[in-house]
This record gives C-alpha cells, sequence and structure tokens, in this order.
C-alpha cells in the first residue's frame, strides 16, 4: 500500500471503530498522529507545487495566446503590404501558438483540479489531525483519572492497613477493661456480702447481750 493510499485511509477511516478494535489505543492513536503530521508536511509540498505548477500554466497560456495574436497582426500587415509569403509564415506561427493553447488549456484544466484536489485533502487532513489529537487528549485525561483512582485506592488500602494495627490494640484493652470492671463488680459484690454476714454476726452478739443485760436487771428488781 503506497503513502497516499494510506493517508487516504486515514482521512476516510473512523477512528472511534479502529480504536475500540486496538489492543492499546493510547499507542495506536499515538501512531495514527505521527503518520498524519508526516502526511501533511508531504501532502502541503505536493499541494505547493500543484499550485505553483497552476500558475505556471497559467501564464504559459496566456503568453502563447498574446503570441498568437501577435503573428495574426503580423500576418495581417504583411499580407497587407503584398507579402502572402511572409503574411504565410506568419500565420504558421500563429498555428503553432494556438496548437499549443488548446494543449496548456487541457494541462491547466487538469491542474487545477489537481490543487483543488490537493486543498481539499489538506482540509480533511487538517480536520482528522485535529479530531485525533482532541481523542488524544480525551485518552490521556480519562488514562491519568484512571490512574489516580487506582493510586487513590492502593492509598486507602494502605491507610486501611494502617489504621487496623491501632484499632485492634484498641479493642484489646477495651476488652481488658470490661473484663476488669467485672472483676471490679464481683469482688464489690462479695465484699458486701461478707460485710452484711459480718452485720448479722455482730446483731446475733449484740442481741445475746441485750438478753444477758436484761436478766440480770430482772433479778435486781425481782430482789
Amino acid at each position: 500500500m503506497g503513502f497516499f493510499a494510506r493517508l487516504t485511509d486515514l482521512i476516510a477511516a473512523n477512528l472511534n471503530a479502529m480504536l475500540d478494535r486496538a489492543e492499546d489505543p493510547e499507542k495506536m492513536l499515538a501512531q495514527i498522529i505521527v503518520e498524519m503530521e508526516t502526511g501533511l508536511v508531504t501532502a502541503r509540498q505536493q499541494g505547493a507545487r500543484a499550485i505553483a505548477a497552476e500558475r505556471c500554466l497559467e501564464r504559459e497560456l496566456e503568453q502563447n495566446r498574446a503570441s498568437a495574436a501577435s503573428w495574426k497582426d503580423q500576418a495581417a500587415r504583411a499580407l497587407s503590404n503584398g507579402r502572402e509569403d511572409l503574411a504565410r509564415r506568419a500565420l504558421a506561427r500563429q498555428i503553432e501558438h494556438d496548437d499549443l493553447v488548446s494543449a496548456l488549456a487541457g494541462q491547466l484544466v487538469a491542474a487545477r483540479q489537481t490543487s483543488t484536489e490537493v486543498k481539499t485533502a489538506l482540509r480533511a487532513l487538517d480536520a482528522r489531525l485535529a479530531e485525533a489529537r482532541r481523542k488524544q487528549r480525551f485518552l490521556l485525561a480519562q488514562h491519568h483519572a484512571v490512574q489516580v483512582r487506582r493510586d487513590v485506592q492502593r492509598s486507602a488500602g494502605r491507610a486501611a492497613c494502617d489504621f487496623q494495627g491501632p484499632f485492634a490494640k484498641f479493642d484489646r484493652l477495651e476488652n481488658r477493661l470490661a473484663d476488669f470492671n467485672d472483676d471490679l463488680q464481683a469482688q464489690m459484690e462479695v465484699a458486701r456480702l461478707n460485710g452484711d454476714l459480718e452485720a448479722e454476726l455482730a446483731a446475733l452478739e449484740n442481741q445475746k447481750r441485750i438478753d444477758e443485760e436484761l436478766q440480770a436487771l430482772k433479778k435486781r428488781v425481782v430482789s
């Protein structure tokens, strides 16, 4: 496939479809942009040559038309002076220039068509290149956004791991405090039970002493 055939394919191609099929869209798009940029340089050179050729043909066409008209005038002057031989020679030169005018006119039509086609291709290639560059910026921005999200997720994962240790230690400490509180409550309850027992025993002892004092008082009163 020739270079300009490839360039025509790039101009007519559906970039979205090409990128969807590509294993590495960014790499493929970068390659397409390089090809388009290279093609644009070559196409501009071809366009400059086509425009130059068109202008050159226009000048030659006008010069030959002017020459043909000049030889025709000279033939008329020669004939008016009775010099038919010179008139014939002048008319022969006129015919030569008339033939060149006909040939150059056809070449100029083809040159103008080529120039128009090259200009159209240049505009199309410029538009496609601008589209490809927009897509490249979009893909790069999308890739950057994905990379940022990936980095954030990694950072969040590391942060979760970093926080896991302190939270685990806090949980263990909280459990130890709960166990200590349960032990303290149990000890208080036992102490409270022991205190009640001692109080009852003391009350019983006091009751015994009261009974003894009462018996002694009764004896003194009766006597």
